[in-house]
């Protein structure tokens, strides 16, 4: 047999071995989906793909307009009264308690149960234990607290679990749900300042809903002199988002979001004159008078009228999804807290903070046809919070005879039979039902299935006030939630 036959028989024969192996690896496959899928049972479609655009927000105008035309409840002139009184109190806390408002025994336990968990960097992996015990030792909680300051903000910053701006995630890819971030915290708000970090590159501090660990620059600490200025003064407050803000030299200042207050100097054709709190001598906050255009903050409390609601509404319509407020965006419980926030009603942070704030109203164990009846028989449109697990959200009146509401999701959680759960992001503020994804093969349900709770709102002085088990976890929302 000659060199080349001889190669040749040798492709051959492994040519047909290789087809061979290839034969019996196809077969195991198929045996092993034919394991894997149920008697019966069609495999995992993978052609099948979710829709764009889910029905409710093609159908229901992304408008609040229709919706607070409709308003016929509005408070009256001693309500009101009641209402800025409780608003006031509880708004300037931090200055006129002279103990924390939060429990520092139960801060310090509740972080370092935090810290014997497991979570995910950045970078997707496990946090190291040597990370985490360095920045409880940079905490030094034991000391916790160490200083009792009255201080103000004087630019947006945000409020962090511990003293670190890198991330903690329940999961690799769980992004942007950072177990650190809490919450923005607004130009000119009071501050208790409390404990400062090891290297002083942190302070703990606490507002009248949220406390934690923020960066010392965004804020001064205050005299009594400027405290009564804020405490008196008639107030402004801003209705749109990032409204351009400069002092009377002309200095840009850091844009504001709907709800931020500043104590009003003058009132101009076309301009508030107002007062900011900005960086004086050494630690201390100074006062300076800045310019505000008509158009991007009015007096404050706004009335419950359907122009005021409808400017306040579509303005919140516009944020994209940040939990915690990152990237100063919005999640469900800061869309509510900042839309009352305009019309002078205080609210706590989280969704199950705000809740049970006051006698609400139990939903739990009623079918779908009773809760969509409860609420339109007792909802007040613009006043209503309902409330899932994990989820918060504010009714604005009917379509008909579904109720809707105004709510900051991230996205629906979704399985097909057989196939893996997929998620549909919506990361927005929308306008839907409480069926909103129906049309899909929700994992747990609708909000409707799984809705527990309403509260009217305000909550008057001497309500009886629903006892508050929580702490400052709020659970992020995937429609419907974990």
């Amino acid at each position: 047999m000659s060199r080349l036959q001889s190669n040749c028989l040798i492709a051959a024969v492994t040519v047909a071995i290789m087809a061979g192996y290839l034969l019996h690896l196809n077969i195991g496959c198929l045996n092993q989906e034919k394991k894997e899928a149920a008697p019966g049972e069609a495999p995992c479609s993978q052609s099948y793909e979710a829709p764009d655009t889910i029905e409710d927000l093609s159908k229901i105008p992304q408008d609040i307009r229709r919706f607070a035309a409709m308003i016929k409840e509005t408070m009256g002139t001693d309500e009101q009264a009641q209402v800025m009184q409780q608003f006031h109190e509880r708004y300037f806390a931090p200055w006129t308690t002279p103990e924390p408002l939060f429990n520092v025994s139960t801060v310090t336990e509740q972080v370092k149960m935090f810290a014997e968990r497991t979570w995910y960097g950045e970078n997707r992996q496990i946090v190291e234990p040597e990370r985490m015990q360095g920045l409880l030792a940079l905490a030094d909680l034991d000391r916790l607290p160490s200083m009792n300051q009255l201080g103000i903000v004087i630019k947006p910053t945000f409020i962090r679990i511990l003293p670190t701006i890198r991330p903690f995630y329940e999961t690799p890819d769980d992004f942007p749900f950072d177990q650190l971030q809490f919450s923005e915290i607004k130009p000119n708000e009071p501050i208790r300042i409390l404990h400062a970090t090891k290297d002083g590159a942190w302070l703990y501090i606490e507002t009248s809903y949220a406390n934690g660990w923020i960066e010392p620059d965004a804020v001064r600490v205050t005299d009594e002199s400027l405290q009564k200025r804020m405490i008196k003064a008639p107030r402004v407050v801003i209705v749109r988002d990032f409204a351009i803000m400069q002092t009377e030299r002309g200095d840009v200042l850091p844009q504001p979001k709907i709800g931020t207050l500043y104590p009003l100097v003058q009132e101009e054709p076309d301009h508030w004159l107002v007062n900011v709190a900005v960086a004086g001598s050494d630690r201390d906050a100074a006062l300076a008078t800045a310019r505000i255009a008509k158009n991007n903050a009015s007096r404050h409390p706004l009335s419950f009228s359907p122009e005021a609601l409808t400017l306040i509404g579509n303005e919140l319509l516009k944020t994209p999804y940040g939990w915690g407020e990152l990237y100063r965006n919005r999640d469900c419980s800061a869309t509510t807290r900042d839309f009352f926030l305009a019309f002078g009603i205080w609210l706590p942070r989280n969704s199950l903070k705000q809740i049970t704030s006051g006698p609400l109203v139990s939903l739990a164990n009623l079918s779908s046809i009773d809760k969509e009846k409860l609420i339109r028989e007792q909802g007040i449109p613009f006043r209503t919070l309902l409330h899932q697990k994990g989820h918060i959200m504010l009714y604005i009146g009917l379509d008909g005879e579904k109720p809707i509401v105004l709510h900051t999701a991230w996205a629906f959680r979704y399985k097909r039979m057989n196939c893996p759960e997929n998620k549909l992001v919506i990361g927005r503020t929308v306008l839907s039902t409480l069926e909103i994804g129906k049309e899909l093969p929700l994992s747990k349900g609708t909000i409707l299935d799984r809705l527990d709770r309403m509260l009217l709102l305000p909550v008057m002085p001497g309500e009886r006030i629903e006892k508050d088990q929580t702490s400052h976890e709020e659970k992020k929302l995937i429609l419907p939630p974990l």
